[in-house]
């Protein structure tokens, strides 16, 4: 028997060192592979008051897919042969057992890559490929001679019963771990084995040039016009974002605020020009034209009706010459009185904004967090600030007990607090003068801008960024009170976080 062993263990090392090829994905995406990829939302001026800009892009890094004796792997799901195959997005056989969520060896078990943090940037044209995603790709081959898997094309196995691979221009991710076709580029985040969080099947539908993504009582609405921009964002008919005459909506920038002509308004590709929609397979598109500065912007939405999660993907192309850097930039109004919180990896500081007349934003520090409940009285000219973080999420409440808003008493959201939770990759490298998360809010008490940026890096000649941002909107529990250095308050959010 043991013989025998040793004669398969040597056959196995003769086919390792044949010359199958690895490939490599690049997000955002060739169809039908790739792994996940980043998110998007539009841009609209405030009329009557000033908005404060800034932000970050975001790179990551894949390492397409390597393996030890055994076989191959590749980028795509990849196959390891010892015995059998595995594919990096829960492909299974082995010689003598089976894997799910992994690489199988010969005669062992896969032990599945624990699922990484969250929605990846990544980089194509350029040096930047893929998203490595901590937790391996399809996790470790143990007990055989299958190798180890990483990278791959930015998607990646997560323990259990099977990682995600999602398809690159409209894949949705399916839980049993298989690469599908013509859905959404789905994130790297898993829940421990069960399918993607962020799949898209929600009910996508136009209405003149407003488009809306159902998931159950939660709506996302785009509008074409003004860059793309989400005009809204709701739960049993409550919008939690601003629609008033002084500002509106969320909309998508780029970073450094300092790079734009005179410092503002926004270019027009980013912020009033209009958008060409399309919609297929559950995911919405809104594709923007290329600017003077000869950046174009893509942005992507789909929506989870399971989990109420809606992800917005945002793609910068460079249609230019030469290598410029960005920063993907989220800017989200809401109405003010409510309370803003964030774990904070630095003492927040005032952000001077173009006219270097700001206020800083009167932040508070406890429990590991940076608060900030809105009141009136705080300030009589604008105000603008923020830190960076230190988990890769941001939450903004809009009303409660001891909170400036009070919750209305009528209609099906009467008497409940309504939470906006931000999810995204955690920032390295912020762009000059920028915080990865940021708040303004003007004199006028009209909106307050809620906002998030990704990592600053170079977008090369032809090449683009991708940068993807999850929403979550929810009912706050009775039980938990809106109040500032709440140490049960951040317990609820981080048990909210897909």
């Amino acid at each position: 028997m043991r013989k025998s062993c040793l004669r398969l263990s040597l056959a196995c090392l003769f086919l390792a060192a044949l010359p199958f090829a690895c490939a490599g994905s690049s997000n955002p995406p060739p169809k039908g592979t790739g792994g996940s990829s980043g998110n998007g939302s539009g841009g609209n001026t405030s009329t009557g008051g000033s908005s404060e800009k800034g932000g970050s892009g975001g790179t990551s890094s894949a390492t397409g897919g390597t393996v030890s004796s055994g076989g191959t792997s590749s980028a795509t799901g990849g196959t390891v042969s010892s015995g059998g195959t595995s594919s990096a997005a829960g492909g299974t056989v082995s010689s003598g057992g089976s894997a799910t969520g992994g690489s199988a060896g010969s005669g062992g078990s896969a032990t599945g890559g624990a699922g990484g943090k969250g929605g990846t940037t990544t980089a194509t044209g350029g040096a930047e490929t893929g998203g490595a995603e901590t937790g391996g790709a399809g996790g470790t081959s143990a007990g055989g001679a299958g190798g180890t898997a990483t990278g791959g094309a930015g998607g990646t196995a997560a323990g259990g019963t099977g990682g995600t691979m999602a398809g690159g221009d409209g894949g949705t991710s399916l839980s049993d771990g298989s690469a599908g076709s013509g859905g959404a580029p789905a994130d790297a985040r898993e829940t421990g084995g069960g399918g993607d969080p962020f799949a898209a099947d929600g009910k996508v539908a136009q209405n003149g040039n407003r488009w809306t993504i159902t998931m159950g009582t939660v709506v996302l609405e785009v509008g074409t016009d003004n860059a793309g921009m989400v005009t809204g964002f709701s739960i049993d008919g409550t919008n939690f974002v601003v629609i008033n005459s002084a500002s509106n909506g969320s909309v998508f920038w780029t970073a450094p605020q300092s790079d734009w002509p005179n410092g503002w308004p926004p270019p027009a590709e980013m912020d009033t020009a209009a958008y060409t929609p399309s919609s297929a397979n559950n995911v919405l598109t809104m594709t923007g034209p290329v600017g003077t500065d000869n950046l174009s912007i893509t942005k992507k939405f789909w929506g989870n009706t399971a989990n109420q999660a809606v992800t917005l993907e945002y793609t910068v192309k460079n249609s230019g010459t030469a290598a410029v850097k960005k920063a993907p930039w989220e800017i989200t109004r809401v109405y003010p009185g409510g309370l803003t919180v964030f774990p904070n990896s630095e003492t927040p500081v005032v952000l001077p904004g173009t006219s270097n007349s700001f206020l800083a934003v009167p932040f508070t520090t406890a429990a590991g967090a940076a608060w900030w409940a809105y009141q009136t009285s705080q300030f009589t000219q604008d105000v603008k600030g923020g830190a960076n973080d230190s988990e890769g999420w941001a939450a903004q409440i809009n009303c409660g007990s001891g909170l400036q808003q009070a919750c209305p008493t009528t209609g099906a959201s009467a008497n409940k607090s309504i939470i906006l939770i931000k999810e995204w990759k955690p920032t390295t490298t912020v762009a000059p003068g920028e915080k990865e998360v940021e708040v303004y809010a003007n004199a006028g008490h009209n909106y307050v801008e809620f906002e998030q940026q990704g990592d600053y890096q170079s977008i090369p000649a032809g090449g683009s960024i991708t940068w993807t941002m999850h929403w979550l909107l929810r009912y706050l529990p009775s039980t938990v009170a809106p109040t500032a250095g709440s140490a049960d308050l951040l317990t609820w959010i981080r048990g909210q976080l897909l």
